[in-house]
């Protein structure tokens, strides 16, 4: 306050003296983390509205968020499979934004980019602020991170909260100085938080609260009384969403298959499954191969003080993947095992590798490792940034490409592409029960496809019917069809549903129609 009030009397050159002062009296690793926040912030800022909305991100824009704030929490209640925090800040946050891409995801790309920092100060707290520095730099390029701090759900913000519970927990650890009352009290607040915007949260806050009984007893129940409370006020909500049961399409993938999805997406982020195409194993193996042989050198040529060190990140790393496996494993019915899930161990395995990218033992090899995984990285990031074949498909192109109707039609996709194309179609198009006794009359047919496909097998439109373009939009294609004979014709649409069509499974919307 002094230092403000001096300011405040002073003339302009006087003014400028000053801040050159304030300036220089930072270290430089205040302006290295400075210059890597702020990396960080433009590669997830810069391109924040290039992608269209993917279909759980349409659910947040549309079916939470668009009514009153109570609205918005009852939906969460019978919508969703995740507590209420993330939506309700989402929801205050879009009263200001609105809910349009940048707008929403903002809040998001503002997490991503404050964990940056937050990453910085797990690092210094465990081991130096040279490994503080390594944390902050992998947390910034990290593939995995951008996406979702480009997406308009609760990942980011987990990220975020579970990091600074991490930190208030090695603080609490008595790991550096400032373990004490304060620091168990700001672990609970945290670690509540957390809970409250994603369920997974629970496992890393289980074991760090485990650890902390065992190491600092009594002392602990403050931060833990917190941690409960919420835990208290979500139960109810917990029941509810349960018996929805909305997240069982989990288990319809191999757990073997999202097991090894999960370890290519910490390295690459999404490419695989919530993009609708095939997992590449080969391009995680190059940051996978130097994240192993960082966490190696530690164990190798580490010091007592850096192994303990990072075996404190990675326990934390390791309870948050492997306690949900073995749940899947051992519990049927609770199987929720998922990549996106599994985020809050990312960031302290960042911390463990950038602490073996540090070691003052094995400097030059260290170096060479840390900067060949963040140029790695960074350069992934930049490369999905700008490649359509990387991102979320692009809805809004396709929507624009149909156009509005000229004639009654259907448009046909894989299932998850049915909310984004309605969204961005936006002229009241709706998704017809697969068997809700109606007969739809139609004049037009569309079948939009993730890259080419074959065309749709003969009798599945009946007579009538002829190809009339078959366009692309991005990485999608668009096949259609109009009806050359006189009228319309009835949608077969338990035959286009079961039709082999090269998607997972197949959605149907209807488009200027009504029940013939």
């Amino acid at each position: 306050m002094e230092a403000a009030g001096t300011l405040g009397r002073l003339g302009l050159s006087t003014h400028r003296e000053t801040l050159a002062e304030l300036v220089r009296s930072r270290s430089r690793v205040f302006w290295v983390v400075a210059g890597l926040t702020a990396a960080a912030a433009a590669l997830r800022f810069a391109t924040l509205g290039v992608q269209s909305y993917h279909h759980d991100e349409v659910v947040t824009a549309t079916r939470i968020l668009p009514s009153s704030f109570w609205h918005a929490m009852d939906a969460v209640g019978y919508s969703e499979s995740a507590p209420p925090l993330y939506y309700a800040l989402a929801w205050l946050w879009t009263q200001v934004t609105g809910t349009g891409e940048v707008g929403l995801r903002s809040l998001s790309a503002l997490a991503g980019v404050a964990t940056v920092p937050v990453s910085y100060l797990i690092g210094a707290e465990l081991r130096d602020r040279a490994a503080g520095v390594a944390a902050a730099a992998l947390v910034a390029a990290n593939p995995m991170l951008l996406w979702y701090s480009q997406e308009a759900r609760a990942y980011s913000l987990l990220v975020l909260l579970t990091s600074l519970s991490l930190l208030y927990f090695i603080r609490a650890l008595g790991v550096s100085r400032g373990g004490g009352s304060r620091s168990l009290t700001l672990w609970g607040i945290f670690s509540g938080l957390a809970l409250a915007t994603h369920y997974f949260a629970f496992f890393p806050v289980a074991v760090e609260a485990l650890w902390l009984l065992r190491r600092r007893g009594r002392d602990v129940l403050r931060g833990l009384a917190v941690v409960a409370g919420f835990g208290v006020a979500l139960a109810p909500l917990v029941a509810r969403q349960m018996s929805y049961a909305h997240a069982e399409w989990i288990s319809n993938f191999s757990l073997g298959h999202r097991l090894s999805e999960a370890g290519v997406t910490f390295m690459l982020g999404e490419t695989g499954d919530v993009i609708a195409r095939p997992e590449h194993l080969s391009p995680a193996a190059v940051p996978g191969l130097l994240a192993i042989l960082a966490l190696l050198l530690v164990a190798a040529r580490g010091r007592a003080g850096d192994r303990r060190a990072a075996g404190i990140s990675l326990t934390i790393a390791a309870a948050t993947v492997g306690a949900p496996l073995a749940m899947a494993l051992l519990v049927p019915g609770l199987d929720f095992f998922l990549a996106r899930n599994l985020l809050p161990a990312l960031v302290p395995l960042l911390v463990a590798v950038a602490i073996g990218c540090t070691l003052p033992a094995a400097r030059r090899v260290g170096a060479v490792l840390g900067a060949a995984l963040v140029a790695y990285s960074l350069g992934f990031s930049v490369w999905a940034s700008i490649s359509p074949a990387l991102q979320r498909p692009d809805w809004d192109r396709v929507a624009a490409v149909l156009g509005e109707p000229t004639a009654p039609r259907a448009m046909v996709t894989w299932t998850i592409g049915e909310a984004p194309l309605r969204y961005y179609l936006a002229d009241g198009s709706f998704q017809p029960p697969p068997s809700g006794g109606f007969r739809w009359l139609v004049g037009e047919v569309d079948f939009v496809s993730n890259g080419r496909a074959q065309a749709p097998p003969p009798g599945l439109l009946g007579p009538g019917f002829r190809e009339t373009g078959y366009t692309q939009a991005g990485r999608l294609w668009i096949r259609r069809y109009a009806r050359v004979a006189p009228g319309l014709a009835p949608l077969r649409l338990r035959l286009v549903h079961r039709a082999r069509l090269g998607f997972r499974s197949n959605w149907v919307l209807l488009d200027g129609i009504g029940p013939g």
